[in-house]
Formats: C-alpha cells, structure tokens, sequence
C-alpha cells in the first residue's frame, strides 16, 4: 500500500487538472482508513485501496464533488448494521472531515484525531 504522499504522487500524476487541495483530501481519508483499519482495536475491517481513491480522483475530474464520489465509491464498502456504531458511520465522519459546508467549524480536532490513532 502507498503511504498519504506516494498517494498523493500517484493522484497528481494522473489527474493533474483536478485541484491538488481535492487530491490532498482523498490521499488523507484513505490513509486515515488504513491506519485505522491497521490498529490493534480497528473500527474498520479494511482501509480504502489505492484503486478506490483513483476512482474518486476520476470522479471528481468528471465534475463530482468529494460526498458525491465518497457517497458511490467509498460507503458501499462498509457496513452501516449498527447505526451510530456501524463502520460506515465511522468512515462518514473520516469524509466528512474534508468535506466544506461553507463553515469555519472544524467536525474533529487534530487532537482528536491523533488520541483515536
């Protein structure tokens, strides 16, 4: 697996229109997946895959925004059986981190964040 700048790399490469700041936030939900799914505690079975964020980098070229892609691509892959608890929910939140609501309100702190890691 590629780490967040290898991803980022990658992305930049082959879609070099698609703004750099949108490719930066699928290499950083993908890494978060990952990580998470790597703990010894996982919320997730499984990170997003290097072919999923080259789909949504796709998506976006083809004028998607990043719920919209997240919402085909990324969500179908989790399960959403427990509600609040489901990994889907959880992988809604990672997103959704990255994801402008014209607000200046952050959804999560980097301090959280890093005692979730």
């Amino acid at each position: 697996l590629l780490n967040d700048e290898e991803e980022l790399g990658l992305l930049k490469y082959m879609f070099p229109t698609v703004e750099e700041s949108e490719l930066k936030n699928i290499s950083s939900i993908t890494h978060l997946t990952r990580v998470e799914a790597a703990n010894d505690n996982p919320r997730i079975t499984s990170g997003v895959s290097t072919r999923t964020s080259v789909e949504i980098a796709g998506l976006l070229f083809d004028g998607f925004n990043l719920m919209e892609a997240a919402d085909i691509t990324i969500y179908p892959q989790y399960d959403s059986t427990g509600g609040v608890d489901s990994e889907r929910t959880f992988v809604k939140q990672i997103v959704q981190k990255f994801v402008s609501d014209g607000s200046d309100e952050e959804l999560f702190t980097d301090h959280e964040i890093e005692d979730n890691d």
